[in-house]
């Protein structure tokens, strides 16, 4: 069974009826027709979307700051996450359970968090905890609206985490493709500057999401026949759960 889960985070506390929810979603995402089973529960929404249960549970009190601290500090998609965050006094749980694939899952959860975010007055961001992810408000929104009919909205679902080792390297991991039923990919040491690396991770990911598990161990990739990168599945050296899709480069 899937479950999903993503946090709203709210200045303060609000609470959703279940004709906000609905109406939100129909205005959005017409295709979405099948709603039963409405139930309000102290502070606890639930509903049926098709055969796929809905929760939306508001709760009184900020997200704990330990665990966003350092979501704040990494993220590039929010910069101003931690000024903006420090003090907020609220969140909302929003889930899906159901027998749907990872990737269907996913993309109900993105709709319903918009929905929430359409009738909040007071949402600052969303934290998608799959990714240890952080997105402000409008900008979740747009990927919502103007990414998601086309394709997975990947920098909302996958955290691309790059950076420098030395002048002539850089490294980097994914987070996320776990909850999508892939592996994450990682390398240690790429040749690539940290843009040109975070650009062939969102591509490799984008990949095994659309294609399946299509990339097996000690597959060789490169963009063109001068460029050998091996992908072997290995344990984590980012500390990672599982094996892990890791790139090693050929040396020149």
């Amino acid at each position: 069974m899937a479950v999903t889960v993503a946090f709203v985070l709210q200045q303060d506390p609000e609470r959703f009826s279940f004709e906000q929810i609905r109406s939100a979603l129909a205005s959005r995402f017409p295709e979405l027709t099948e709603f039963a089973n409405p139930t309000t529960k102290e502070s606890v929404l639930t509903f049926h979307v098709d055969r796929t249960l809905v929760a939306i549970a508001n709760m009184p009190a900020p997200y704990p700051w330990t665990d966003l601290e350092g979501p704040c500090s990494t993220s590039i998609l929010w910069p101003q996450a931690a000024a903006d965050l420090k003090e907020h006094r609220s969140h909302t749980i929003v889930s899906t359970i159901g027998e749907i694939p990872a990737l269907e899952a996913s993309t109900l959860l993105t709709k319903v968090v918009a929905a929430v975010l359409d009738q909040s007055r007071e949402a600052l961001g969303v934290y998608w905890s799959n990714a240890t992810l952080l997105v402000p408000r409008k900008l979740f929104q747009e990927f919502a609206s103007e990414v998601l009919p086309y394709g997975p909205p990947l920098d909302i679902w996958v955290d691309f985490r790059v950076g420098r080792v030395d002048d002539r390297s850089s490294a980097g991991f994914t987070t996320g493709l776990a909850a999508l039923g892939h592996m994450e990919f990682e390398t240690s040491r790429s040749p690539e500057d940290p843009a040109s690396l975070r650009e062939r991770l969102q591509n490799l990911a984008h990949y095994v999401i659309l294609n399946g598990r299509v990339i097996q161990d000690r597959d060789t990739i490169g963009a063109d026949a001068n460029e050998h990168i091996t992908v072997v599945y290995a344990a984590s050296k980012f500390g990672l759960k599982g094996k892990v899709m890791n790139l090693e480069y050929a040396r020149g």
